[in-house]
């Protein structure tokens, strides 16, 4: 028999009320209201730490206008693994019973309610809330339930709301509706007027903890002790760290660790085994990686399964990208694997890691040359971290045959392509430094530090290294290096005819053409030689006869940038319209694939073309986009030394005449704020976007105040000299230029001078 009063019915279970702010998931709460209006169940899943329970309590307490009074809510943290679920649902809503069906008491309960029921934190009992989830909703008609769980509860007859991390902005973009936000709130009272420059500290604090709330949180609470940029320099002992002091808080929820440590504690045995090995990607992985890598694991299950069973307990993450569908783990999910290893399963680890990086750079080589291009690159871009890992790894241990193998295999490909010529530098004279060069790939890694030293500017170093290499080369026999050591020559050299005899020795030394496409484009490079000097009708037949190949090989990288040196060649000879129509061409191809100097390049010699053709705002404007896309590859155009980048110094003083300073600086900061895909259709011939940042609408987002020290910004006066002339404190000027940058989603002061020199020109 059961006894159960509504009236007697305790308000423990009642909706919690909200202790702090919630930050804006708007759409996704619009996507969970209209799932719930599809059918009676929701799991809201995600990795610990997400928010899940924040975001039911707000999605329930939506729906109070529906519901009413109610609307319950059950935390399932104090079961044990095995417990009774609905023991401790019937306890928490207060229910009297007779007899040891605790089910049949809360069906019972439910039975003629329209009510709403959030079941909290279900992954460790994950059999039992079924079970009771499942009788509820067959036997309760009116009965509508929200489940949070870090693992998928598999029912057929819910709707599943995955939440993911908070939105982080990238460097320079604005921070509205993003993880800072929810940082900011958490700190306010400590930190209630933050500067710009703390504001681009804690906007790369987030992107380090990858949006994940709790994390996130927790960091802000060290702001009482430390300022933002210390915690910035700290995150990388984040167990340390991210540790809260609130009492009150459930104790898997007082450290990001202790909130990891609950789903590894759930895991099998099989799952903690994959989920440490695969923690030596620092970036993405594949399913046949974790095949390889797990491979002497002994598994119980396929790796399939086991991957699928992380996936569902949302310690994995699932991308599909241009190379297939990849998996990660957030970075503290990954250290936290990473510290739970023996010091034998972290060297096995990374060995199998390394191995596995050295075949797929050999398979990218040697596939290079053909339509699987847009995949590699993809590859390239992804794996860039893991590769870094694996060089690291490798020097650590002294194994510089194998990074050289690492560096030097398609680093076109992998490094040049995604503009680490300083870095390739750097980790390149870390291996050759580690002993004897007796290898061809260590070799040829001589060759290619010198070649960046010379166009860098340190020539009698990068020549010395030449020579050195071409001594070992020959005494090693290799015969690739002695081929590659003269188009290095060509490449460095500056008188032209010199260029020309080194790139057409290079070739004959290779039997006429590139042996190795991925590791060296001397073809490309002879062609252009050919066009610097005069000699353009050989360019031409060259370029046409590399161009004809290119199609049958199915090719669209190097085609690109035969395109790019054709238009450049075009422009030389005085032929604007060819020029301009040659770079386009080139930029069609290159915006598919992952190409970021390449780019920026022809955005530069588009940037050269249009100063040549008198439109000086266009020029300004690409200069200024190709600026964004070389600091985003963390460099300026001189770091990037290139027959595009070259023509800059007369463009800018081509578009700065023709416009005057102020004018030019304004466009140039126009063209800085383009995202990229804007950039690059501005670049092919579109319409120039509509300003989300300018005109009378936008200064409306600023108050009457900001708009003023807006203009004085525009007048060249420091924060100092803005609190002087408004009489007001340094600290309150600081704060009103932040806020606009905020506002206005600017990272500079220069961009507020240059918007408020625009906005002031129309008025």
């Amino acid at each position: 028999m059961v006894i159960a009063a509504a009236e007697r019915v305790s308000r423990v279970a009642a909706l919690p009320a909200e202790y702090a702010s919630f930050v804006d998931r708007r759409e996704q709460m619009a996507q969970a209201r209209a799932q719930l209006g599809e059918g009676r169940l929701l799991t809201v899943v995600g990795a610990g730490g997400i928010g899940k329970t924040r975001f039911a309590i707000r999605l329930a307490g939506t729906m109070r206008r529906e519901f009413g009074d109610d609307v319950w809510f059950v935390d399932l943290t104090a079961v044990a693994p095995g417990g009774s679920v609905a023991d401790q649902v019937a306890t928490q809503l207060g229910l009297e019973s007779v007899g040891r069906d605790q089910e049949a008491v809360v069906t019972r309960f439910f039975a003629v309610r329209a009510a709403l029921l959030v079941i909290d934190n279900c992954e460790h009992v994950i059999d039992g809330a079924v079970s009771l989830i499942t009788r509820l909703l067959v036997e309760c008609p009116e009965l509508t339930v929200i489940a949070t769980s870090r693992e998928d509860l598999r029912m057929t007859s819910g709707r599943i709301s995955r939440l993911e991390p908070l939105s982080t902005p990238g460097p320079g973009e604005p921070t509205r509706l993003t993880a800072v936000e929810l940082f900011l709130d958490r700190c306010a009272s400590v930190l209630p007027d933050p500067s710009a420059a703390e504001l681009a500290d804690i906007a790369a604090i987030c992107r380090r903890l990858e949006g994940v709330p709790l994390a996130i949180e927790l960091a802000a609470t060290r702001v009482r002790a430390i300022a933002p940029r210390q915690i910035l320099e700290r995150l990388d002992a984040p167990r340390r760290l991210l540790v809260g002091r609130e009492r009150d808080a459930p104790p898997r929820q007082r450290s990001v660790a202790d909130a990891i440590a609950w789903s590894y504690d759930l895991c099998t045995d099989g799952e903690r085994a994959l989920w440490r090995r695969m923690s030596v990607f620092a970036g993405g992985w594949t399913l046949a990686a974790a095949e390889r890598l797990a491979s002497d694991l002994a598994l119980a299950l396929p790796v399939i399964d086991v991957v699928e069973s992380l996936l569902d307990k949302s310690i994995v993450r699932r991308t599909d990208g241009a190379e297939g569908i990849t998996f990660s783990m957030l970075d503290l999910v990954r250290r936290f694997g990473l510290d739970s290893s023996t010091r034998d399963e972290v060297e096995e680890a990374r060995l199998a890691h390394r191995a596995w990086h050295v075949e797929r750079l050999q398979a990218m080589e040697a596939d290079w040359y053909g339509p699987n291009q847009v995949a590699w690159l993809a590859f390239a871009h992804q794996q860039l971290p893991d590769l870094r890992t694996a060089v690291d790894f490798s020097v650590q241990r002294g194994d510089a045959a194998i990074a050289a193998v690492l560096l030097v295999t398609a680093w076109r490909v992998v490094w040049q392509a995604q503009g680490r010529f300083d870095e390739l530098r750097r980790r390149g004279l870390e291996v050759l430094a580690l002993g004897e060069i007796d290898t061809p790939e260590l070799c040829q890694l001589l060759v290619i530090v010198g070649g960046i030293e010379c166009a860098q500017g340190d020539r009698a170093s990068g020549l010395a290294r030449l020579d050195e290499a071409a001594e070992i080369a020959e005494r090693l026999g290799d015969a690739y290096t002695m081929s590659a050591i003269p188009g290095m020559h060509g490449s460095v050299d500056s008188d032209v005819e010199s260029s020309i005899a080194a790139f057409e020795r290079s070739l004959a030394l290779q039997g006429g053409r590139n042996l190795f496409i991925a590791r060296g484009n001397v073809e490309e490079r002879l062609a252009l030689a050919y066009d610097r000097g005069g000699r353009h009708r050989q360019s031409a037949a060259l370029r046409s006869a590399l161009v004809r190949r290119a199609v049958r090989a199915g090719d669209a990288f190097e085609t690109s940038y035969l395109l790019m040196n054709a238009g450049l060649s075009a422009q030389a000879r005085g032929r604007s319209d060819e020029a301009a129509e040659l770079l386009r061409q080139s930029l069609s191809l290159k915006q598919g694939m992952n190409d970021p100097v390449g780019l920026a390049q022809v955005e530069e010699a588009l940037a050269s073309v249009a100063a040549w053709e008198g439109d000086a705002t266009r020029a300004a404007i690409l200069l200024g986009a190709a600026h964004t896309i070389w600091l985003g590859i963390g460099g300026t155009v001189s770091t990037f030394p290139s027959a595009a980048t070259a023509l800059r110094p007369q463009t800018v003083e081509a578009a700065r005449s023709g416009l005057g300073a102020r004018a030019y600086d304004a466009a140039f900061e126009r063209g800085r704020g383009f995202l990229l895909a804007d950039g690059i259709a501005f670049a092919l011939g579109a319409e120039l976007p509509e300003r989300p940042d300018g005109g009378a609408s936008a200064q409306s987002v600023l108050t009457a105040r900001e708009r003023q020290v807006a203009a004085l910004v525009g007048q060249g006066l420091t924060d100092r000299a803005i609190a002087d002339r408004l009489v007001i404190s340094r600290r309150t000027a600081e704060g009103h230029v932040s806020r606009s940058l905020v506002k206005l989603g600017f990272t500079s002061r220069s961009q507020l001078a240059a918007w408020s020199a625009l906005t002031s020109d129309a008025d």
